[in-house]
Protein backbone atom coordinates (compact mmCIF):
# COMPACT_ATOMS: atom_id res chain seq x y z
CA UNK A 1 0.00 0.00 0.00
CA UNK A 2 1.10 3.54 -1.06
CA UNK A 3 1.13 6.32 1.90
CA UNK A 4 0.12 9.32 0.80
CA UNK A 5 -0.77 12.61 2.55
CA UNK A 6 -4.05 12.21 1.78
CA UNK A 7 -4.42 8.79 3.28
CA UNK A 8 -2.67 10.21 6.43
CA UNK A 9 -5.41 13.19 6.40
CA UNK A 10 -8.37 10.96 6.24
CA UNK A 11 -6.85 8.58 8.80
CA UNK A 12 -6.26 11.47 11.10
CA UNK A 13 -9.84 13.08 10.20
CA UNK A 14 -11.56 9.80 11.17
CA UNK A 15 -9.86 9.71 14.75
CA UNK A 16 -10.81 13.06 15.34
CA UNK A 17 -14.33 12.58 14.07
CA UNK A 18 -14.79 9.26 16.28
CA UNK A 19 -13.37 11.37 19.40
CA UNK A 20 -15.95 14.09 19.27
CA UNK A 21 -18.95 11.80 18.59
CA UNK A 22 -17.58 9.72 21.28
CA UNK A 23 -17.36 12.43 23.68
CA UNK A 24 -20.76 14.00 22.23
CA UNK A 25 -22.37 10.94 23.24
CA UNK A 26 -20.56 10.65 26.65
CA UNK A 27 -23.29 10.35 29.72
CA UNK A 28 -23.14 12.74 32.08
CA UNK A 29 -23.94 12.25 36.05
CA UNK A 30 -26.66 15.53 37.07
CA UNK A 31 -27.56 16.11 40.76
CA UNK A 32 -30.85 15.82 39.52
CA UNK A 33 -30.06 11.91 38.79
CA UNK A 34 -32.63 9.92 41.16
CA UNK A 35 -29.09 8.43 43.30
CA UNK A 36 -27.55 11.93 44.09
CA UNK A 37 -30.88 13.96 44.52
CA UNK A 38 -31.23 12.75 48.22
CA UNK A 39 -27.88 13.98 48.91
CA UNK A 40 -27.80 16.57 46.59
CA UNK A 41 -27.90 20.43 48.70
CA UNK A 42 -30.14 22.84 47.44
CA UNK A 43 -27.06 24.62 45.55
CA UNK A 44 -26.16 21.42 43.85
CA UNK A 45 -27.07 23.02 40.23
CA UNK A 46 -24.42 25.61 40.51
CA UNK A 47 -21.88 23.32 42.05
CA UNK A 48 -22.10 20.77 38.97
CA UNK A 49 -22.35 24.34 36.71
CA UNK A 50 -19.27 25.43 38.37
CA UNK A 51 -17.09 21.90 37.87
CA UNK A 52 -18.48 22.11 34.01
CA UNK A 53 -16.89 25.54 33.69
CA UNK A 54 -13.73 25.20 35.58
CA UNK A 55 -13.22 21.68 34.73
CA UNK A 56 -14.96 20.41 30.86
CA UNK A 57 -12.82 23.19 29.59
CA UNK A 58 -9.34 20.48 29.87
CA UNK A 59 -11.65 17.42 30.69
CA UNK A 60 -14.71 15.44 29.55
CA UNK A 61 -16.95 15.67 32.46
CA UNK A 62 -17.16 11.72 32.89
CA UNK A 63 -13.40 11.47 33.02
CA UNK A 64 -13.35 14.10 36.42
CA UNK A 65 -16.55 12.15 37.76
CA UNK A 66 -14.89 8.45 37.24
CA UNK A 67 -12.10 9.66 39.18
CA UNK A 68 -13.96 8.86 42.86
CA UNK A 69 -11.60 10.81 45.21
CA UNK A 70 -11.36 10.98 48.62
CA UNK A 71 -11.70 14.54 49.96
CA UNK A 72 -7.89 15.40 50.25
CA UNK A 73 -7.60 13.35 47.29
CA UNK A 74 -9.93 16.38 45.15
CA UNK A 75 -8.12 18.53 47.30
CA UNK A 76 -4.65 17.83 45.75
CA UNK A 77 -6.29 17.72 42.23
CA UNK A 78 -7.18 21.25 42.64
CA UNK A 79 -3.72 22.16 43.44
CA UNK A 80 -2.56 20.12 40.03
CA UNK A 81 -4.81 22.42 37.79
CA UNK A 82 -4.33 25.26 39.70
CA UNK A 83 -0.45 24.56 39.01
CA UNK A 84 -1.75 23.95 35.56
CA UNK A 85 -3.10 27.09 35.46
CA UNK A 86 -6.69 26.94 35.86
CA UNK A 87 -7.89 30.48 37.37
CA UNK A 88 -10.07 30.16 40.49
CA UNK A 89 -11.64 32.24 43.53
CA UNK A 90 -10.68 30.11 47.29
CA UNK A 91 -14.58 30.53 47.78
CA UNK A 92 -15.30 28.16 44.24
CA UNK A 93 -12.72 26.13 44.93
CA UNK A 94 -13.91 24.72 48.26
CA UNK A 95 -17.44 24.71 46.71
CA UNK A 96 -16.00 22.34 43.93
CA UNK A 97 -13.91 19.94 46.06
CA UNK A 98 -16.88 19.73 48.44
CA UNK A 99 -19.09 18.97 45.55
CA UNK A 100 -16.50 16.48 43.75
CA UNK A 101 -16.21 14.86 47.30
CA UNK A 102 -19.78 14.29 48.06
CA UNK A 103 -20.96 12.66 44.90
CA UNK A 104 -17.94 11.42 43.33
CA UNK A 105 -15.99 10.44 46.20
CA UNK A 106 -14.06 7.62 46.88
CA UNK A 107 -16.61 4.67 47.26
Amino acid sequence: MKFSYANAALVVSILIGGTAVAQKNAVTPHPSDPVNAKTSPPNADADFALVQAHCSSCHTLDQVTAARKTPDEWDDTMDRMIDHGMQITPEDRKRITDYLSAHFGAS
